[in-house]
C-alpha cells in the first residue's frame, strides 16, 4: 500500500518538475522578448496625457470686484470669468472725454480767428480799391492845380490845400497796404495753429479710445473652451496689469507625449500609426499618429540641463519626445474623457 503511494507521489513530482521547466522556459522567453522589445520601438509606458493650459492674464490692475467661476468647472470661450472694480477706469474716461472736447473747442477758436484775420484782408483789399481810385482822381487835380498856379489863376493857398488831400490819400494807401500785409501773415501763423491744433484732436481722441479700452479689460473673460484651473484669487485682492489670475485647461487640444529611448528611435517615423492604453480608461483603447519628434533629449529641455562635463558621469539612456496626435473619429467619446497628465502606454504599430 505504501509502495503504490510512493510511485504516485514520485510521479506527481515529476509532472510538476515538467511543469515549473516548461514555465521557467517560457518566462525566459517572455523576459528576453521583453528586453529585446525595449530597444525597437514598439512599447513604451512614459506616455502622459497633454493640454493647452491658456493663461488667464489681468490686462490693467486694481481689486477684484467680482469672480464669476468655480474652480474645475467647464467653461465656454467668452464667459465672464473675473471683473475688475472699475471706478478709476470710468474716471479716466470722463477726463479722457473732457480732453477731446477740449482739443475741439481750441480748433473752433482757431479756426474763427482765421475767419476774422480773412475778413480783415477782404475788408482791406475793398478799401486799398476805393483809395487807389481816389488818389488817381487827387493825382489829376494836383497837376491841374500845378498848371492853374502857374498862370496865377489860384492862389498858393487853394494849391497846398490840394496838394495836402493828395498826400493823406497817399499816407492812407500805405496804410491800408500794410494792414492787409499784417492781416496775410496772421492768416499764415494761425493756419500753421490748425496743424497743431488737429496734432491735439489726434492725440485726446487716442487717449479715449485707450481710457474705453481699459474699460472693457476691467471685464476678463475665457479665452477658449475648457475647464478652469485653480482659484487662487479673491474678491477685494489688489492684482497688477499683466498678472496671471487662473487658467484654463483647453478641452479642443490633447495629443500624448511619449518620451521614447533613445535606442527606439530609429525605427520610428512621423506618420506611424500607435495603440493608446489610457490607464484610467482600462476598456478601450485609442489609436494615435507620430506628428513629430523632439529636436532634442528631454534633459536638454529641462530648467537645468545635466553636464556630463562635471566628472561624475554616468552614462544613462537619454528619453526623446514624441508627439501622437488622435486621429480616429470614432474615438471621439473616449478623447472627451482624457485629462491632461493621464498616464498611458503605447504600442508602436
Amino acid at each position: 500500500m505504501s509502495h503504490h503511494h510512493h510511485t504516485n507521489r514520485n510521479r506527481s513530482s515529476k509532472i510538476w518538475g515538467w511543469v515549473t521547466g516548461i514555465a521557467a522556459i517560457i518566462l525566459a522567453a517572455f523576459g528576453l522578448n521583453y528586453l529585446f522589445a525595449f530597444n525597437t520601438a514598439d512599447y513604451s509606458d512614459d506616455a502622459q496625457v497633454q493640454q493647452l493650459l491658456s493663461p488667464v492674464n489681468a490686462r490693467v490692475g486694481g481689486y477684484i470686484r467680482n469672480i464669476k467661476f468655480k474652480e474645475f468647472q467647464p467653461i465656454k470661450k467668452g464667459d465672464t470669468l473675473i471683473i475688475i472694480d472699475n471706478t478709476d477706469y470710468l474716471v479716466q474716461e470722463q477726463l479722457a472725454e473732457a480732453n477731446l472736447l477740449d482739443a475741439h473747442a481750441g480748433k473752433n477758436v482757431t479756426h474763427s480767428s482765421v475767419n476774422t484775420a480773412e475778413n480783415a484782408i477782404n475788408t482791406a483789399t475793398a478799401n486799398i480799391e476805393e483809395t487807389k481810385a481816389r488818389l488817381w482822381n487827387a493825382k489829376k487835380n494836383l497837376s491841374r492845380y500845378e498848371m492853374l498856379l502857374k498862370q496865377e489863376s489860384v492862389t498858393q493857398q487853394q494849391y497846398d490845400q490840394v496838394k495836402s488831400d493828395y498826400d493823406a490819400m497817399e499816407a492812407k494807401l500805405n496804410s491800408l497796404q500794410s494792414t492787409a500785409n499784417g492781416s496775410r501773415l496772421s492768416v499764415r501763423e494761425t493756419g500753421a495753429k490748425l496743424g497743431i491744433n488737429d496734432a491735439a484732436v489726434k492725440r485726446a481722441q487716442a487717449q479715449l479710445m485707450m481710457a474705453k479700452l481699459n474699460l472693457q479689460y476691467t471685464i476678463i473673460t475665457a479665452p477658449c473652451d475648457g475647464y478652469m484651473g485653480r482659484k487662487n484669487i479673491t474678491e477685494g485682492q489688489l492684482v497688477q496689469a499683466g498678472q496671471q489670475l487662473s487658467a484654463v485647461v483647453n478641452d479642443d487640444d490633447k495629443w500624448i507625449t511619449v518620451n521614447i529611448k533613445e535606442k527606439q528611435l530609429a525605427s520610428l517615423h512621423i506618420g506611424q500609426k500607435a495603440r493608446v492604453h489610457i490607464d484610467a480608461l482600462p476598456d478601450h483603447d485609442v489609436t494615435g499618429t507620430v506628428t513629430s519628434i523632439a529636436g532634442a533629449t528631454g534633459s536638454m529641455f529641462s530648467m537645468v540641463p545635466t553636464d556630463n562635463a562635471t566628472g561624475n558621469f554616468v552614462k544613462i539612456q537619454q528619453r526623446i519626445p514624441v508627439r501622437l496626435d488622435f486621429s480616429e473619429e470614432k474615438d471621439k467619446h473616449l478623447i472627451q474623457q482624457l485629462k491632461a497628465g493621464m498616464n498611458a502606454v503605447v504600442y508602436f504599430k
